[in-house]
């Protein structure tokens, strides 16, 4: 089996609400919502995006369709 892997425990009632109060606590802006969600775009979708654009050129090259 795989030991390294933990194992993930749900989270209580409780936990859930102390951490929505504390979220709303720190009352995040639109703007600063909206860079976190930017920057996730970039980080993350982007490079998946132009891996997946090489790797697909690359087998259109192998099979010879380009």
């Amino acid at each position: 089996m795989l030991f390294f892997r933990k194992r993930l425990r749900k989270s209580t009632p409780e936990e859930e609400q102390k951490f929505h109060e504390d979220m709303q606590k720190e009352g995040v802006k639109f703007k600063d919502k909206l860079a976190m969600v930017l920057s996730a775009y970039v980080v993350i979708v982007l490079p998946c995006l132009l891996i997946l654009i090489g790797i697909s050129l690359l087998a259109m090259f192998l099979l010879g369709v380009l």
